[in-house]
């Protein structure tokens, strides 16, 4: 019997706590989009991190480094409430090695996932200035990302092709 108790308790807690921000399934989307960004990631060929189609746009590893990195720093600042995100990989190796970019954006993404897991509805809904922009409530920050992340996954689709790589499937929801 206090077992069940227990169980039903953390469930309660746990519906709860989704249930108080405006987006409910943003912690299973992110999971989802982390699995489909590393996949990506895997496809590219190892030559290929310093790829770009044209002149004047980001290569493969920096595209990848601007869509991990945006993650990092809106789960540091908004959802932790630190003033930077803390270093944890060096560019200088990330942006020129496969496996060591593959770590990074893990990393990057386990960070996020934690942050979020872990954030409390008034972390949530607490205003943060980030990136020049007017304070926002950090879930709606997380969110953002996400929705960053998606559209930064869907430019790298022509690095992918141009290098004769056909793009893992997108895992929707529905």
């Amino acid at each position: 019997m206090r077992w069940s108790s227990l169980a039903l308790i953390a469930l309660c807690s746990t519906q709860a706590k989704a249930q108080s921000g405006a987006y409910p399934d943003l912690l299973t989307d992110m999971q989802r989009n982390r699995r489909t960004v590393l996949a990506y990631v895997e496809a590219m060929p190892d030559s290929a991190t310093g790829f770009r189609p044209t002149r004047g746009v980001r290569t493969f590893a920096e595209q990848f480094d601007h869509l991990a990195t945006t993650n990092y720093e809106v789960a540091a600042v908004a959802l932790r409430g630190l003033k930077s995100a803390p270093p944890i990989a060096d560019s200088t190796k990330y942006l020129h090695d496969k496996a060591a970019l593959w770590k990074y954006v893990s990393a990057t993404y386990a960070y996020f996932i934690d942050a979020l897991e872990h954030a409390t509805p008034a972390q949530l809904k607490r205003p943060v200035a980030i990136y020049g922009q007017p304070p926002q409530p950090a879930q709606r920050l997380a969110a953002l990302s996400f929705e960053h992340s998606v559209w930064t996954l869907g430019q790298l689709v022509p690095y992918l092709r141009l290098n004769g790589v056909k793009p893992p499937e997108y895992s929707m929801p529905f």
